[in-house]
């Protein structure tokens, strides 16, 4: 069975989940989207208005990737209409981690604090990890500013955008780090 195969399924049975409240007042539904062979997943803490969609597909262009060559997931799949709980992204988690077990990304890139926090340290801040490396098993991790800050603060817009190219490098040099600042954890 191929990757999509798995991850629709996968999709259908996570339509039916009702372990919190957010299914009921859904304000939209989105499992993941983009390129399920992609070496390189990109993880939110929920899905994308679409004002921050359009706007990370402009810096994910300038940066020289293009949207079909990735794949973009969240770790909330239901649109909340405001920023998840950590309890709502906890609950969620484990979806997150049975679309990992099928993407098997060797990059995954956590957009913003609440992806990194929940990902990678509950404590950590972006201050301290934003650009770079974190290895978890066999995937490389970077957190980074979420597209949607860069709404609130565009002089950020530029800084992401420098991340992404690294991320861009890093996918070009097969995955070699040895010149990345590389945080072991």
């Amino acid at each position: 069975m191929t990757k999509s195969a798995m991850l629709s399924n996968l999709e259908h049975m996570n339509l039916a989940c009702t372990e919190c409240n957010l299914r009921s007042g859904l304000g939209g539904f989105v499992f993941g989207e983009g390129n399920a062979d992609s070496p390189l997943v990109f993880v939110s803490e929920e899905p994308f208005v679409q004002r921050t969609d359009e706007l990370f597909h402009q810096m994910l262009e300038a940066a020289g990737f293009q949207r079909q060559d990735v794949y973009i997931t969240n770790i909330v799949k239901c649109r909340p209409g405001r920023k998840p709980t950590l309890s709502q992204m906890k609950t969620c988690l484990p979806w997150l981690r049975k679309q990992y077990s099928i993407l098997n990304p060797s990059i995954m890139v956590l957009l913003g604090l609440a992806a990194a926090q929940t990902i990678l340290d509950k404590d950590i801040r972006m201050k301290q990890c934003r650009g770079k490396w974190f290895q978890r098993g066999n995937t490389m991790m970077m957190p980074i500013y979420h597209p949607g800050s860069v709404v609130r603060n565009p002089i950020w817009r530029e800084i992401l955008i420098d991340d992404l190219r690294v991320v861009k490098k890093a996918c070009e040099d097969s995955l070699d780090f040895k010149d990345q600042q590389l945080l072991i954890s």
